[in-house]
């Protein structure tokens, strides 16, 4: 017998038609029995008399036994139109020379083969990577159902089928009807088809468009609903569906069958183990501080998530801190869309982002903390008061721990102490005293953009001058002097024209409804740009001196600039330039006191009546009225303004919450800047200040004049100054010189004393206006601190 040896070739075939993938089921697929029949069937029309119904009968329950699990058989087959290749679900079409009443039956069965393809064509799809961690469990349970419920359930139909002679076509529905599996399996189909049009919608849909869309519902709403929670949210829209989406679907089906108590049972254990991932991602979150979500499935988004973070800079920046972490808006559970339900995601981002500073603060990978396993079934903490439990008590933890590291670890009531030390003066008077005394010729002189060699200067007196700080105050030690480029005029009226405009409703409505109806992002950025283009500039103004620019900057080290923001210390440093101001002009009208009561000149007695009433005297009481002033707006600011908000913030230490502590910090630096004498008043006491500042450079040149007003003092100071310098006085002292001297000397004095009284009550009359309008200036004890402030002031203006 001669051998034959045959050899076996494989070749690819590259079909060119693009509806077919080069690796799709081309190799030993099964041939459909649509348009390749495997073997010839009976006729079903020599089965249709009575005898022969029961082989007609038995025919028909093994197609549907097939059917049951996704294929055809010889008297039910696939659509003509049917493809394996493509996603699409088969149409079975039923012989027609089938008895009728078997037909009806087959209806009912054909559904659940539909479905259970429907089914596994959807498992292997959500296998993929790509559609996260919750789908691809979902894939797994369905894999699990098949493999272990329901192919078990069909086998032992099959076999009754073989087995039982009278098993009929009646009994095969009916076990299916009664099965409780086939019920599942419904239920999986249900939701993998509302995942699959959540998708199909994500496919369909401008995903930019709708981002914009979200973004501005949301602003929306926050104009209509105000909150104290503001929230950093993320409005983009996910192209899969995946996480919290894919929860919130099986959530509803469980809301939908709550009638089935056995429907109920499946989906809920079903929810309980799709969620295990997203339980694990919300456990690290709150008692970790951790983001694990590399699908991005989880509630909480990381904007830095793809930014290079090794940098210090970037680490440990409070910026960062504020706003990498955002609440993903795409995909919030039910629990969350309730009425308290931004308190809830306020307190869930809160809690990681301050186990964060845990982590970063003492350089550890991980916290000691004991988690006791508390979210090992997601069902139940979604139910009831459950999760708003799980969220207060991580929350709770997260701020006592932070808390404990602030106060205690970092001394943080030390720092706020120090912070109002240096820059507000508090129980330091006679440091910025000393600093402006010892400075105050440099600060008077102009301010040049060439100003390198006299903030040296300064910096070096001031860094010479921390020798005598206690060690411990780190204010002090990373405090740093500068000549601002701005003036403190450019810089408060910046925040006082922004206010006027939010305060003016037609500008504002006129702005809201561009921003609210704008169609896109590029279109709004227009806007923004647009609108800042054409907020209002200050005038422009005159040369200024040097203490107008004077700054006192500071770096608050990590994790204390999570408490004491780069905008805190931006207030700090503008209420610090207010009160160096007052100080300052003080410090010049308590030299020009000197001058005018102590010189020899100014008390010369041999001036004639109308040069002691109309320039002595009337200097005198002008120079009296601007002392006061200043001294008591000052006072009025720094006891009643500034010692009413620190008592706030010293006190801060009582605090149950690091949102607490920002808030009590944040609204005492607010309410001292939004005081009249920092807001509304702000323009009036520059050019009061103005004034003061001219007539104080006035009384410094008036010796020299003084001198040319009388005969004697003329002989005795400017003769001998003449010959001494080798300059002769040719015309020595002139009557009718003097006469219009006095005349012009007094004249200008009076213009100034006119001025100065007409800005005074102007500021009297803001004063009372917001007195009249604000009940919260009245302290504890029901005193009416600006009343007393008008009171004096009325009494200086008499």
């Amino acid at each position: 017998m001669e051998v034959v040896q045959i050899e076996d070739h494989v070749q690819l075939n590259l079909n060119d038609s693009l509806d077919t993938p080069i690796l799709s089921k081309l190799v030993n697929y099964e041939p459909l029995s649509n348009t390749n029949l495997k073997f010839k069937s009976f006729p079903l029309s020599e089965l249709s008399s009575t005898e022969s119904f029961r082989d007609q009968e038995s025919l028909v329950i093994k197609d549907l036994l097939n059917v049951l699990l996704g294929l055809d058989g010889a008297y039910i087959r696939y659509n003509n139109s049917f493809n394996p290749v493509n996603d699409h679900i088969p149409d079975f079409r039923i012989a027609k020379k089938m008895d009728s009443t078997l037909k009806a039956l087959c209806n009912k069965v054909v559904k659940l083969g539909r479905q259970y393809f429907f089914v596994c064509r959807y498992m292997e799809r959500l296998s993929d990577l790509s559609f996260g961690m919750v789908l691809q469990r979902l894939s797994f349970e369905i894999r699990q159902f098949i493999r272990l419920y329901y192919l078990r359930f069909v086998n032992s139909l099959e076999k009754e089928f073989i087995e039982n002679l009278n098993f009929s076509i009646r009994d095969l529905v009916q076990k299916i009807k009664d099965s409780e599996i086939v019920k599942q399996l419904e239920l999986f189909y249900l939701i993998c088809l509302k995942i699959d049009n959540e998708m199909n919608l994500r496919n369909n849909i401008d995903l930019m468009e709708q981002d914009f869309n979200n973004f501005i519902n949301d602003l929306k709403d926050e104009t209509q609903y105000k909150s104290d929670i503001l929230l950093a949210t993320d409005s983009s829209i996910l192209p899969i569906p995946r996480g919290g989406i894919i929860l919130k679907i099986v959530q509803e089906f469980i809301e939908d069958n709550l009638g089935d108590k056995s429907s109920v049972t499946f989906l809920k254990n079903l929810l309980n183990s799709i969620s295990v991932n997203y339980c694990d991602m919300l456990q690290q979150w709150m008692t970790q501080g951790e983001l694990i979500d590399p699908y991005n499935e989880f509630m909480i988004c990381d904007a830095m998530k793809n930014a290079d973070l090794k940098t210090n800079y970037l680490k440990y920046d409070d910026r960062l801190w504020f706003t990498r972490y955002r609440i993903r808006k795409d995909g919030l559970l039910k629990k969350f869309e309730l009425k308290d339900g931004n308190v809830l995601l306020f307190k869930v981002l809160m809690t990681g982002k301050l186990l964060n500073i845990l982590r970063t603060s003492l350089n550890m990978s991980k916290l000691p903390i004991d988690s006791n396993n508390d979210l090992t079934d997601f069902v139940q903490l979604t139910e009831g008061t459950n999760l708003e439990l799980y969220i207060n008590k991580w929350y709770e933890n997260a701020n006592r721990l932070c808390l404990q590291l602030y106060f205690e670890s970092y001394d943080l009531e030390l720092f706020l102490n120090c912070l109002q030390r240096e820059y507000f003066g508090y129980q330091n008077g006679n440091g910025i005293s000393i600093f402006l005394q010892r400075n105050i010729i440099d600060l008077s002189r102009h301010y040049s953009k060439n100003h390198k060699g006299l903030e040296r200067k300064l910096s070096q007196y001031f860094e010479s001058q921390k020798q005598f700080v206690p060690s411990d105050n780190l204010v002090s030690q990373r405090m740093t002097l500068q000549l601002d480029k701005n003036s403190f005029q450019q810089v408060i009226l910046q925040y006082v024209q922004q206010d006027n405009i939010l305060n003016d409703k037609n500008p504002l409505q006129d702005s809201s409804d561009k921003i609210l109806h704008a169609p896109n992002f590029e279109n709004l950025r227009s806007i923004l740009l647009n609108e800042a283009s054409h907020l209002p500039k200050s005038s422009k103004e005159s040369r200024k001196s040097n203490i107008h620019y004077l700054q006192f900057n500071l770096n608050v080290p990590y994790p204390l600039n999570i408490i004491i923001s780069r905008i805190c210390i931006d207030q700090y440093q503008i209420i610090s330039r207010y009160i160096h101001l007052l100080q300052y002009h003080g410090k010049l009208l308590d030299d020009t006191w000197f001058e005018i009561n102590k010189h020899k000149i100014w008390r010369y007695k041999g001036y004639n009546s109308n040069i002691n009433r109309t320039i002595i005297k009337r200097c005198r009481i002008l120079h009296n009225k601007m002392n006061n002033f200043v001294k008591v707006v000052l006072e009025y600011f720094t006891q009643n303004v500034i010692d009413k908000e620190i008592t706030k913030i010293i006190n801060s230490n009582k605090a149950t919450t690091i949102n607490d502590l920002q808030n009590v910090l944040q609204e005492s630096l607010t309410n001292i800047m939004t005081n009249c004498c920092l807001s509304q008043l702000i323009e009036i006491q520059l050019q009061l200040f103005e004034i003061i500042h001219k007539f104080s450079k006035f009384i410094i040149s008036m010796r020299q004049k003084l001198c040319r007003l009388n005969p004697t003092i003329y002989e005795h100071y400017l003769s001998r100054s003449y010959e001494e310098n080798n300059n002769n006085a040719q015309d020595g002292y002139n009557e009718e010189e003097a006469l219009l001297l006095t005349s012009n000397i007094g004249a200008y004095i009076e213009q100034v004393y006119f001025g100065f009284d007409q800005h005074v009550e102007a500021f009297i009359e803001g004063l009372t206006h917001y007195y009249n309008s604000r009940t919260e200036v009245r302290d504890s004890a029901g005193n009416d601190n600006s009343g007393r402030l008008i009171n004096s002031l009325r009494m200086l203006k008499g």
